[in-house]
């Protein structure tokens, strides 16, 4: 129910705040490729979150609850 919910949402919000404290947080690079050419363009930088529990976090996992908080814009910082 909510109230579960809420608390989740609460748990995760405290984790990420500790995960960039603590560095957890990685930059894996994606290069982006001309299909033309086969040169690599230039690279995207893609935020990893390597959780000490839990494993790889994917960005999905955790983004959305950054942008509802200043934690987008320290993650950014970062980056």
């Amino acid at each position: 129910g909510l109230p579960a919910r809420s608390a989740r949402r609460l748990q995760l919000e405290g984790d990420l705040h500790r995960a960039l404290d603590l560095g957890q947080f990685e930059l894996h690079w994606q290069p982006k490729v001309a299909l033309d050419t086969g040169r690599i363009e230039c690279a995207e930088a893609l935020v990893r979150w390597q959780h000490p529990e839990r494993g790889l976090i994917h960005p999905t996992d955790f983004i959305r609850v950054t942008e509802e908080n200043e934690l987008i814009v320290r993650i950014g910082a970062w980056v």
